[in-house]
């Protein structure tokens, strides 16, 4: 059988391929049973898939190689903790295209008083072990703990894992905070009578944000109308009930999440995600996540969309063909994450030698045994650390690709590119996922 076949194994070994060689095989001299013994002589033993042998055996001469063979379980690692609110009184209207739309009450206000609850923590879940083809048992790692913090006008009680409010006022959510800012209102448009906007805390205007004007904010910044050439800064979210009308000059960049009903000619950056309801076009998208498009009509057409994670709309592009640019961001950072950790065991191993030849020279010097402990701790603590590098190293080449959802059509002249490989789109795809495969961009219809 070696002379004829060849095992490739992948995915941490939960995944075997039977691979023909190039040589004529005689006939009647590949069956069902010297197949399966010949494979469990690799040492494969979890997984086979019998019903793929019996076909192989059957049909050999038009069978389409790689064969799968045998398949495993991958490790779920666990899910990291979190800060779950423990109420909502921000609702989402109808987004549909078709629904009528009130874009001054897309979003009310998350308020709270003194002493209430506003938080939950949740604790980190433990992970579930995977298997190899070979009955190798491949650990999962336990969810990341949350250190949960204080917050401005908030108090987080370790004892009973939630967070309570220390004062009255707006509430805004973080990673691993909740914040309590005192609100700057606008009732009505933002105007020369109310001047530029710099405020230490929420800012909500009832009206639009015509193009010239200025915000800034500490908190969360939400407009329930639409905010054209204008500037907005936050270090929190940004909400906007209308949508955003740039016209090639306004920007808004916030420290957390962006909501809109749609971006018309902006240009906007967010640290989190960038959700947009209906479309994007013709604009200047950075997330430092995802950029979403996918609830009503759901299109991002024309200008650029640059996301750390994923890309998820309903159409992309149109039937116009306008030129559209799609970046994701994630295998640079990974391979940067990746030679950052190398760089670090290099340092540590270099430490190592000369730690190792310091303790044979104290040990030949009989130096007090407490300095010599000291020197072995500090080597068993730098053994350790190169152990949890090479693991962070394994889970980053092994992570999943980072790819494009399209739930409707992706158009032609719609330019993707995923870490340093690029493609362009010349016909159309209905329903498609696109990804990073063997060093190239494929597009997968669902």
């Amino acid at each position: 059988m070696d002379q004829w076949f060849n095992i490739k194994f992948e995915d941490r070994e939960t995944q075997a391929l039977l691979l023909k060689n190039e040589v004529e095989i005689p006939s009647g001299e590949v069956t069902f049973s010297r197949l399966l013994a010949w494979i469990e002589s690799k040492g494969i033993r979890h997984g086979i898939r019998n019903e793929v042998l019996s076909l192989v055996a059957e049909t050999l001469d038009s069978f389409a190689f790689p064969a799968e063979i045998a398949k495993g379980k991958q490790p779920r690692d666990g899910e990291p903790a979190k800060l779950i609110p423990s109420f909502s009184n921000e609702k989402k209207l109808d987004t549909n295209e078709n629904a009528k739309l009130d874009f001054k009450r897309l979003f009310t206000i998350p308020t709270a008083e003194f002493g209430e609850i506003l938080a939950r923590k949740q604790n980190a879940t433990e992970g579930i072990a995977g298997i190899s083809v070979f009955g190798k048992v491949l650990p999962a790692k336990k969810g990341k703990d949350l250190l949960v913090k204080n917050g401005e006008n908030t108090v987080y009680n370790d004892s009973e894992q939630c967070v309570y409010a220390s004062a009255s006022g707006e509430v805004t959510f973080q990673n691993n905070r909740v914040n309590i800012y005192p609100v700057y209102r606008v009732d009505g448009d933002v105007s020369l009578k109310t001047g530029h906007i710099d405020f230490v805390g929420n800012v909500h205007i009832s009206g639009d944000v015509p193009s010239g004007f200025k915000i800034s904010a500490k908190g969360d910044v939400r407009v329930e109308g639409v905010v054209e050439a204008a500037d907005i800064t936050t270090d929190g979210n940004v909400v906007i009930g209308g949508g955003v009308l740039g016209q090639g000059k306004g920007t808004v960049r916030c420290g957390g999440d962006f909501t809109s009903l749609y971006i018309s000619q902006g240009n906007v950056y967010a640290r989190g995600n960038i959700m947009v309801a209906q479309t994007i076009l013709h604009s200047h998208c950075e997330a430092e996540s995802n950029v979403t498009c996918t609830s009503g009509k759901g299109n991002i057409s024309g200008g650029t969309c640059i996301a750390g994670n994923g890309i998820s709309a309903n159409d992309i592009g149109n039937d116009t063909n306008s030129k559209t640019l799609l970046y994701i961001k994630t295998n640079d950072r990974m391979e940067k994450e990746i030679i950052q950790h190398e760089q670090k065991i290099l340092e540590l191993q270099k430490n190592l030698e000369k730690l190792n030849h310091l303790k044979i020279v104290l040990i030949q010097k009989n130096t007090d045994q407490q300095t010599i402990n000291r020197i072995v701790n500090t080597i068993s603590q730098s053994n350790h650390e190169i152990v949890e590098l090479q693991k962070e190293i394994e889970k980053c080449k092994n992570s999943s690709q980072s790819s494009i959802q399209i739930k409707g059509t992706l158009h032609p002249n719609v330019e993707i590119c995923i870490g340093k490989y690029k493609r362009k789109i010349q016909s159309p795809f209905s329903a498609a996922k696109v990804f990073i495969e063997e060093k190239e961009i494929v597009v997968h219809t669902l």
